[in-house]
Parts: C-alpha cells; sequence; structure tokens
C-alpha cells in the first residue's frame, strides 16, 4: 500500500510541501480552514478545517490511515500536531519542545539552562509597569517583542524609554496573554540557519543572510545564499545553531534558526521548529544548493533518511519590493512575462485592486517579491533589482497616470 501523510496547510507557502509529497509517491492529505485555499488543486484529499478543530483533524489522520504529520512554515498548527502526534504515535515534536519554540520566555530560559549563547532578556506580563528601575540591568538600544508572536509583529528597536512607552501597547496587542519581552540589542550581521535533524543528527543545509528594514522595524525585505561567511564564522555559528536545537529538543524536524555574528560571537536570537519561511525552504535553498528541504522533511516525518546531497553551488535571492504607504492599488497588471527570465525561480504579487498599501511594520504587509538564480552575488542582485522594478511597474496605484 502507498504510504499517505497529513500536511497541515495549503496555502502558497505550502504548495511545494504538497508537491514534494506528490513526487514521493506519498498520498497527500491536506487540511486548511480556507475553503480556497490554492494547494486543494494539486492534493489528492483536501478537507476543510478549522484551525483548531482537533476532532475534526483526528478522524481525517484516521479515515486515511496515515503514516506521518507535516507542516511547512507554519507555527500555528504545532500545537495541535503535537497533541495527535503524541495520540496517534506519528513521528512529531513532543507538546514540550512545540511550547518552548514558539514561547520566546520558555525558549530563552532553555538556551540559558544549555549554556547558548543569547541576548540577555527580560519577560514583562501584562501587568508590569516600564520604568527606569525595572531596566536597570540594561542599556538602550534594546528588543521589544511579543512572547508568542512571529512574522515579525509587534518587534521594535528601542532607543529609550519613550519608545517603550510608544510601542508597547501594540507589542502586547500580539501576544496572546499580553505578556512580552525586552532584551539586549545585539550589533551584528544577522543570518539565517536552514537545518533538518534526523534521529538526533542535525545536518545544516544552507546559510542564509538577511537584510531587514531600517530601524525601529526589524521585517525582512531580503533573503541571499550562501552568507558571506568564512570557514571560522560558518564553523562557530554551525556550533550554536546545533547547541540550540539541542535545548529546545528537537530530534526529527527541520528547523530555522535565527543568529547574529556580533563581536563576541555568534549569538543565538530565536529558533523555529519548523521550515523556513519566506519562501526560505521552499524555493531559496533548493535554488542555491538543489536540496530539496520540503522532500526532507516529508522523509523525516515518515521515519526515512532525508536526502540532503547538494547537488550544485549557486546563489539565490529573494527581494521584497516596497510601495508607497497610503496609496491605493487601481489595478494589478499582468506581470506573468517575469517568469520568462530563465534567471527567476519565483515571484508573486500579494496585493489586490483596492487595497491600501500600509506601511511595512511585519512581513505581512509586504507587497510582492521576486527570487533569482544565479551564479555570483553581483549578478542576482542586479537581476533582482531589475525585476523588481518591473513588477512594481505592474501596480497600479491612484494617482500614478494623473
Amino acid at each position: 500500500m502507498k504510504r499517505s501523510i497529513l500536511i497541515f496547510g495549503a496555502g502558497i507557502n505550502q504548495l511545494t510541501l504538497i508537491e514534494a509529497a506528490n513526487e514521493l509517491g506519498v498520498i497527500s492529505v491536506v487540511i486548511d480552514p480556507n475553503p480556497e485555499a490554492p494547494g486543494q488543486k494539486t492534493t489528492d484529499y483536501f478537507y476543510c478545517v478549522s484551525g483548531d478543530d482537533y476532532e475534526g483533524t483526528k478522524k481525517i489522520a484516521i479515515k486515511h490511515n496515515v503514516n506521518g504529520i507535516v507542516t511547512g512554515q507554519m507555527e500555528r498548527p504545532l500545537r495541535l500536531m503535537a497533541r495527535l502526534a503524541a495520540e496517534l504515535g506519528f513521528i512529531f515534536h513532543s507538546p514540550e519542545v512545540v511550547e518552548k519554540s514558539l514561547n520566546k520566555h520558555l525558549m530563552k530560559q532553555a538556551f540559558i539552562q544549555n549554556d547558548v549563547p543569547c541576548a540577555r532578556g527580560k519577560l514583562l506580563r501584562q501587568d508590569d509597569s516600564i520604568t527606569s528601575d525595572s531596566l536597570k540591568t540594561f542599556e538602550f538600544p534594546l528588543i521589544l517583542k511579543p512572547k508568542d508572536a512571529f512574522s515579525s509583529r509587534g518587534v521594535y528597536k528601542i532607543e529609550s524609554l519613550k519608545d517603550i512607552k510608544k510601542y508597547v501597547r501594540e507589542t502586547r496587542s500580539f501576544s496572546s496573554n499580553g505578556d512580552i519581552l525586552i532584551e539586549e540589542f545585539l550589533e551584528g550581521p544577522e543570518y539565517s540557519i536552514e537545518s533538518i535533524t534526523y534521529k538526533g543528527e542535525t545536518i545544516i543545509v544552507q546559510y542564509t543572510e538577511k537584510f531587514i528594514t531600517p530601524f525601529p522595524y526589524t521585517v525582512e525585505m531580503g533573503h541571499l545564499q550562501p552568507a558571506e561567511l568564512n570557514i571560522k564564522e560558518r564553523k562557530q555559528i554551525e556550533l550554536v545553531v546545533k547547541k540550540a536545537i539541542k535545548a529546545i529538543g528537537i530530534n526529527n524536524s527541520a528547523s530555522h534558526c535565527e543568529v547574529k555574528l556580533t563581536k563576541n560571537g555568534a549569538k543565538v536570537l530565536e529558533i523555529g521548529a519548523r521550515l523556513g519561511g519566506d519562501f526560505i525552504a521552499s524555493y531559496l535553498t533548493l535554488a542555491s544548493t538543489g536540496v530539496n528541504m520540503d522532500k526532507a522533511a516529508v522523509q523525516v516525518a515518515l521515519g526515512e533518511k532525508p536526502d540532503l546531497k547538494h547537488k550544485y553551488k549557486k546563489f539565490s535571492y529573494i527581494k521584497y519590493i516596497e510601495l508607497e504607504a497610503g496609496k491605493r492599488i487601481v489595478e494589478v497588471k499582468d506581470w506573468s512575462d517575469i517568469l520568462n527570465d530563465p534567471n527567476i525561480v519565483f515571484a508573486n504579487v500579494f496585493v489586490k485592486p483596492g487595497e491600501t498599501i500600509p506601511r511595512i511594520t511585519d512581513s505581512a504587509k509586504r507587497p510582492a517579491c521576486v527570487l533569482v538564480q544565479g551564479n555570483s552575488k553581483k549578478q542576482v542582485f542586479e537581476i533582482a533589482e531589475r525585476k523588481a522594478e518591473m513588477l512594481k511597474s505592474r501596480i497600479i496605484l491612484k494617482g500614478n497616470y494623473d
């Protein structure tokens, strides 16, 4: 009998995960709360299921006698998945591991207890007042973040107590219970590390360099692979990342670890017990290495040794575009010709006519992107810049042709 796998999520970020299961000859059973999710067109079975419907999800898993469960970059279903795995015996994180990966305070405690280099931080409860006295062990600048949000929501670089008072209400609004973290700001370039852990052994697949918005926001506007790192820097990052993975308890999963390379060495910011978002795992890493991390995630979920052999060495770069905030979108013209360039791996427009362009304060507010493959950093940057301008020209804003 063919094996089957239950995939959580059928959105645009999950399409390559569904394709990976299909290419491996695995029956794909996919659930998503959106009845119009694009992944339903490529899966063997699709069900529209609420994200908190545990019993409904369990019935589907039993009905199809699935052999494993998997998701891509999504964090919302992780708690439900851990519960399902514990009850039905699937390979997945324990509920404790999921909590450490979602709750940034628990994550930091795990890092500290296991001597993982990281930023000093302090948890402030919903009713805690923030004063100079409560921050006397810290020096500005600082980072203000929700305890358990994602996609840079509510994350700010803070220069003074006045800044905290300016942003803290919004930061608390993204926390499930209003709890927030204040951390020391780490100076240095930022990277993410794309890894697969199988039976406790971690293989780092790729090093990604990040490009973010000007502060106080911390939204990622570009990712480059491979990151420009020398052998010593890579080894230093590898050691702290593997230490962080063990500290959280990840033993059979993809992971996405964010690191800063400071004057005092590599320090871990956060770690996700999942594939990297922003199309990093799905398209960017495949374009630079030939390693299909979606396939690897499916293989691990089914108890198989993943194929992580690098097929080639290329450069890949994803660039998110920025449009003038406050303008209304009149029309999105056809941009499919951009995909005809052999160097373009992926591109997409996330906005629609009638919408108003917001300020980019978190990842969900970025309007479009292009992803390029090439033979050098210079080449991918030049192509991405040119194609990004083409893509921007197809998004017609009110007032463009007054």
